[in-house]
């Protein structure tokens, strides 16, 4: 086991054993849908307010509502959200290539 596995585990393990929220309802409360970047630095809940069970969060790279469509339909056409808010943010590395970029290196790496 790497440390990174050994230390998720470890945090998963005491998060599960003092975990006192499954009741919340399985929409968000709030109605609201956040899309972000999955830049390590944002905290969508911090930077929001968003107390566990308000809202549905998904974050992906560039914070893309095309790449997340699936999820934001589930949310709002199966589970009630109402509003969507769309953060993108400055710095962002999807801004530093471009996706032929990317396929070219999954090609080269992958095959």
């Amino acid at each position: 086991m790497t440390a990174i596995q050994s230390h998720l585990e470890s945090a998963s393990k005491a998060y599960s054993s003092t975990f006192t929220k499954g009741h919340l309802a399985l929409p968000p409360a709030k109605k609201y849908l956040v899309l972000t970047c999955m830049d390590a630095r944002i905290d969508p809940a911090s930077a929001f307010g968003i107390e566990l069970g308000d809202a549905h969060v998904i974050r992906n790279a560039g914070a893309s509502a095309q790449d997340a469509l699936r999820s934001i339909i589930i949310s709002q056409q199966l589970l009630g959200t109402a509003e969507i808010l769309l953060v993108k943010h400055t710095g962002c590395g999807m801004l530093t290539f471009k996706n032929e970029d990317a396929y070219g290196l999954v090609a080269k790496n992958l095959g």
